[in-house]
């Protein structure tokens, strides 16, 4: 298939929310002729038997089980289409999410350095800390669940980092590339994607999505000492901005002891951390920034 775009949806182990996304999207791209591929990372095969039987237009691919950066990497290198759509698998795309994109596609080449991010639409009330969605109704964020861009733009600003082993960071460092290459980033409120809450993870969890950070850091610049001592004290005040506006609901307590055992879980799991990456190899792209002076201001912390 030669398509002009190329749907990507990373997935795993949710056959049933997929199932759901598909549904509301499939016939947007089915008429617009939009290849779609589902990158599949999940352990078992009910996803795939589920594509078989509900969506056999649909291309599936295994992906390489190395986290979700990876996964959308290898979609990515896959494709047949020019342009990359990004949505993931418990999204529900609006009416006109494809077209928004596709009527845009039309203003541009895909030899341009250009970026698209659609609205993100949390669901239901935010009140309790013990769910969670993104949100990005108004742009800025570029995030990976509802974002487009060319397949030649994205391979060579280097794509995901897939050194980022969970969804934590990925794309938040690929937009910061993306700005210091020089890329454009346009809004396109009427690609709207409606992301459901969804419960927070356990403290373990929630713990381990920092070990992206300990990867930034160091490529911003950081020396092990600084990773050690200014990276406890971030994670701490991120953690305590979560509480800002917020009423003491029964939720919100429990999600008190939640956070707090999640920082001890993320103390615990640092040392760890420190040793495995304090002598691998940094990015080149952020070593060539630090020698020009653009790496980010206080190591991104």
């Amino acid at each position: 298939m030669n398509a002009k775009a190329t749907l990507l949806i990373p997935t795993y182990q949710r056959p049933r929310e997929l199932a759901e996304c598909l549904t509301r999207v499939m016939p947007q791209a089915s008429a617009a002729g939009v290849e779609t591929i589902i990158c599949d990372d999940s352990r078992d095969d009910e996803t795939r038997k589920m594509l078989s039987e509900r969506f056999p237009l649909v291309r599936h691919i295994v992906g390489p089980r190395r986290g979700p950066a990876a996964n959308r990497n290898a979609g990515a290198r896959a494709a047949s289409g020019e342009w990359l759509i990004f949505l993931d698998d418990d999204c529900e795309p609006g009416v006109d999410f494809l077209r928004a994109y596709l009527e845009e596609f039309g203003h541009h080449s895909a030899e341009e350095d250009i970026a698209f991010e659609g609205a993100t639409i949390r669901q239901g009330s935010a009140d309790s800390l013990l769910t969670e969605a993104p949100h990005n109704p108004g742009g800025g964020a570029l995030i990976s669940c509802n974002f487009a861009i060319s397949r030649r733009a994205f391979l060579e600003a280097g794509a995901f980092d897939e050194r980022f082993p969970m969804a934590a960071f990925e794309d938040t460092e690929f937009a910061a590339r993306w700005n210091l290459k020089g890329g454009k980033v346009v809004f396109l409120p009427k690609a709207v994607v409606g992301h459901p809450l969804r419960s927070a993870p356990p403290a373990g969890r929630l713990a381990r999505r920092w070990e992206s950070r300990v990867i930034s850091t160091y490529d911003f610049g950081g020396t092990t000492a600084q990773v050690a001592w200014r990276l406890p004290r971030h994670v701490l005040l991120v953690i305590l901005s979560r509480f800002r506006g917020r009423k003491w609901s029964g939720d919100n307590i429990r999600a008190a002891g939640r956070f707090a055992a999640e920082y001890l879980f993320f103390l615990g799991l640092l040392p760890g951390w420190l040793m495995k990456y304090h002598a691998q190899p940094r990015s080149p792209f952020w070593l060539e920034q630090q020698k020009l002076g653009r790496a980010p201001r206080k190591l991104g912390l």
